[in-house]
């Protein structure tokens, strides 16, 4: 079924006139181009991010991934068992606690996390290809203040 939302031509109007409808249709556009650049490679969004998370951090247990994401515990888990039997992760005794698993990445799943960061920036591009440098300056600097995000 997927998303019913049209992005293949711009909202009309009054739609195309109010802030809230635009921040909504622009996030939803970017995030179903996103996943659509992900599918190939065998990932979807949330993979992307928790492989980024894992890469940042070799070695993390799951509840420090969790503290370090906006994901709920049973998910991570779940995602986590997904990179695993993608041969992309995997879980290892704790080098300092035996009760707890640190995650690292495989050399597969690096691979496959340095393609997916290739295919977002690509994709992210497409989105903001009309706005020059300044302009995606300003407009992060903008979505930083809104999302109460410092400096």
């Amino acid at each position: 079924m997927g998303n019913a939302m049209r992005f293949d031509q711009p909202p009309p109007e009054p739609l195309a006139s109010a802030l809230g409808f635009l921040l909504s249709w622009n996030g939803q556009r970017m995030a179903h181009r996103f996943a659509a650049a992900l599918e190939p490679l065998e990932l979807r969004p949330p993979h992307f991010g928790v492989l980024r998370l894992i890469d940042a951090a070799a070695g993390s247990t799951q509840q420090e991934l969790v503290d370090r994401s906006m994901i709920d515990p049973s998910t991570m888990v779940a995602i986590i068992d997904e990179l695993e039997s993608l041969g992309f992760a995997e879980r290892r005794a704790h080098a300092s606690d035996r009760r707890k698993r640190a995650v690292y990445l495989t050399p597969k799943g690096r691979r496959r996390l340095e393609r997916a960061m290739a295919v977002a920036m690509q994709s992210a591009e497409e989105v903001l290809a009309p706005l020059g440098e300044r302009e995606r300056d300003t407009l992060r600097k903008l979505l930083r203040k809104l999302a109460g995000v410092e400096g």
